[in-house]
């Protein structure tokens, strides 16, 4: 599999910071943002096989990053990490398509094996739409049907 790039959105450095590093050494390609602006031209420029952003931050949040995200691509994984965390918004985040929520502090351990079950995720449905284009385009459906003539 292709090195996987990951895109990390949070108005903290240290965090930006942290998750680079921790997840270089894990064998990502790390790209860092400070706010849901710069996060979504990013994107744009180039999609991410994952993206963690905070939920807030200034100038758009981890919400609206979120929404314009899946606008752009359905299919992306998107993983929200907050230090103000409630049920109300882990629910919102979950119904506007997040993989998953994760409140600040977090354990790294944790944390790596929900990127690591993400990234699996994506593989797979990229995988999945794959398999299914080629089936198509091996098997048009003529030949499924016969004719009789009686």
């Amino acid at each position: 599999m292709a090195l996987c790039r990951i895109l990390v959105v949070d108005d903290e450095e240290s965090i930006r910071e942290f998750f680079e590093i921790m997840l270089k050494r894990e064998g990502y390609d790390v790209v860092t943002a400070a706010n849901g602006r710069e996060g979504f031209e990013a994107f744009k420029k180039q999609p991410a096989d994952l993206i963690i952003s905070d939920i807030q931050m200034p100038e758009m949040s981890g919400m609206e990053l979120l929404t314009k995200v899946k606008e752009a691509d359905p299919e992306a994984i998107v993983l929200m990490i907050t230090a103000f965390g409630s049920t109300e918004t882990a629910v919102e985040a979950m119904k506007l398509g997040a993989y998953d929520y994760v409140q600040k502090p977090f354990k790294i351990e944790e944390v790596k094996i929900i990127v690591r079950q993400a990234l699996e995720k994506r593989s797979l449905k990229l995988e999945n739409a794959q398999l299914k284009k080629e089936l198509g385009t091996k098997y048009d459906a003529a030949l499924f049907f016969g004719f009789s003539q009686v």
